[in-house]
């Protein structure tokens, strides 16, 4: 039996903590998608009526779920760089996209199954979670790194929305490749967010 499957009494839950096992027992699964709160509540060692007062439906786990997802990804994008503080030379505008694609890449290995369900078939409507406490959200890094390759002279022009939606495609597929395990994609992170990078940089040089 898995640690994840471990049976827990219900009288080991109090106040809120069956939703905090609940919303934990989901990080863990390795398919989040497919769960459903009939199986976690199983899992834990509770009824499914005990899981349906914490969590309205299925989709209300997974909202907060991604909403989490969201979080992570955007305190890693904060380390990479303050988004409110302009790059002070070219060469911390391209620093600052290669960190980008280096804490995504390594947000989808360290925790892929999350990063499926943020970025999978409910992508968009999860998205709505992406800003749940007005700071900045993880969609406008990628911009945002972008406009700072612009005011360091590294392009020449604007970014717009077709510019990003390329930079967000490269990195985005880098971490698809991976995932699938296809070869040219397994090499180190830092050296797959540096080709990454390069190649977007060269792109939007033209």
């Amino acid at each position: 039996m898995t640690p994840s499957a471990r049976v827990v009494p219900l009288r080991a839950f109090h106040h809120g903590n069956l939703r905090q096992a609940l919303i934990d027992a989901a990080l863990r699964a390795p398919d989040i998608e497919g769960l459903s709160l009939r199986q976690l509540a199983a899992g834990l060692g509770v009824t499914a009526a005990a899981a349906y007062r914490h969590f309205g439906s299925r989709d209300d786990l997974l909202f907060e779920v991604a909403r989490i997802g969201f979080d992570r990804l955007r305190q890693r994008f904060e380390d990479a760089f303050d988004i409110a503080v302009p790059p002070p030379s070219p060469k911390e505008a391209c620093q600052r996209l290669f960190r980008l694609a280096h804490a995504y890449l390594q947000f989808a290995d360290d925790e892929p199954a999350l990063w499926r369900l943020m970025f999978g078939a409910q992508a968009e409507v999860y998205r709505n979670t992406a800003n749940p406490d007005g700071e900045p959200n993880s969609y406008e890094y990628l911009p945002a790194a972008l406009v700072g390759l612009y005011r360091q002279g590294v392009i020449t022009k604007f970014p717009d929305e077709q510019a990003a939606l390329f930079a967000w495609s490269a990195v985005h597929g880098a971490a698809t490749l991976r995932s699938g395990r296809v070869p040219g994609a397994l090499i180190s992170i830092a050296e797959l967010a540096e080709l990454v990078a390069l190649r977007v940089i060269q792109a939007l040089k033209i």
